[in-house]
């Protein structure tokens, strides 16, 4: 009869007091696991528009200087950069640091605009919800040399960049008014940055 009752006999406090604490223990362990996945994979999906955005950027820069025609074999004494491009002519005062796109007073934004959504598309002039936002340096690898006696194969190099906020960051916002300098020294506390580098010539032949 005495070991029925003892057959019996239920989980002591201590018992059941250990086996939640291992519980909890291991619930903690496999919700941090899944906090990092999700936060990898929403970093991973904002790098990956980034990069299209930049390689986008490297293309309407490209597309910028087909407008760039002279000097030429008709025209070799003349050059048109200045006149007929919208950002390649900014060569001079875009050297050293980034410049941010200038966009048009008013109109369509398409295919111009700095400002970008979490989607990767084009932002309106003055937008004050932009996720991802663009920059771009340019500097002379073979200028163009000075009139009469200008360059037919002049050379400049074009660096695109992008940032956006970290995921514990709210988001940028205005373009034009980041909330930290991205060249600024804690920059990288802030921003995650993406950079693309093309080779820009004039077009002589169009």
């Amino acid at each position: 009869m005495g070991m029925n009752r003892h057959r019996q006999r239920g989980y002591t406090a201590v018992e059941v007091l250990s086996a939640m604490t291992l519980f909890a223990i291991g619930a903690a362990g496999v919700i941090g696991m899944q906090r990092v996945t999700i936060q990898g994979g929403a970093d991973a999906h904002r790098f990956d528009v980034a990069v299209n955005i930049a390689n986008e950027w490297t293309s309407r820069l490209q597309r910028d200087s087909t407008r760039w025609t002279e000097p030429s074999a008709a025209s070799p004494a003349t050059i048109n950069l200045s006149t007929n491009t919208k950002w390649v002519k900014d060569v001079a005062s875009c050297s050293t640091a980034f410049c941010g796109p200038t966009l048009p007073a008013s109109g369509s934004e398409a295919g111009m605009s700095p400002a970008f959504d979490s989607f990767g598309r084009d932002l309106p002039t003055g937008t004050t919800d932009a996720m991802y936002c663009v920059q771009y340096r340019l500097q002379w690898i073979a200028p163009p040399g000075s009139a009469p006696n200008l360059n037919l194969t002049a050379l400049m190099r074009a660096e695109v960049r992008v940032f956006w906020s970290r995921l514990e960051k709210p988001i940028i916002g205005d373009c034009t008014n980041p909330p930290e300098d991205p060249d600024g020294t804690n920059a990288h506390k802030t921003y995650h940055f993406v950079y693309a580098t093309t080779a820009i010539r004039e077009n002589p032949d169009r």
